[in-house]
């Protein structure tokens, strides 16, 4: 029968350095989340501009909804992943968490794209 085997914590000059990477990840983040938010805004001035070109009249929830998912998700995602990753960093490489963070908020912003092309029909 194999024994599991325990994970050591890390030692504190590892857990700082685990940290500084976490914080890095999530300053990085947090600027492309602003990037994606500028990003969906673009597409939807583009998206409306077409609307507005054509006789039929495009409605507002493309512009909530995909400006909605993208801004509070994508923030959302980044600081929670952020908040599991100082969490654990003492007892593993916390670094993962705000990395998955990170690629829930592209994710988000690739689905209000989806979203807002739907919906506006452009």
């Amino acid at each position: 029968m194999a024994s599991r085997a325990r994970r050591v914590p890390l030692s504190d000059r590892g857990a700082l350095w685990n940290l500084a990477l976490i914080w890095v990840v999530i300053v990085v983040g947090l600027l492309t989340a602003i990037g994606c938010v500028g990003y969906i805004l673009n597409e939807s001035l583009i998206s409306y501009s077409t609307c507005g070109a054509r006789t039929v009249s495009c409605g507002d929830a493309g512009w909530y909804s995909s400006m909605g998912l993208t801004f509070f998700g994508g923030f959302a995602a980044v600081v929670i992943g952020g908040g599991f990753g100082i969490r654990r960093h003492y007892r593993a490489s916390g670094v993962w968490y705000p990395l998955a963070g990170l690629g829930g908020a592209l994710l988000l912003t690739a689905a209000a794209v989806v979203l807002l092309k739907t919906l506006t029909r452009t």
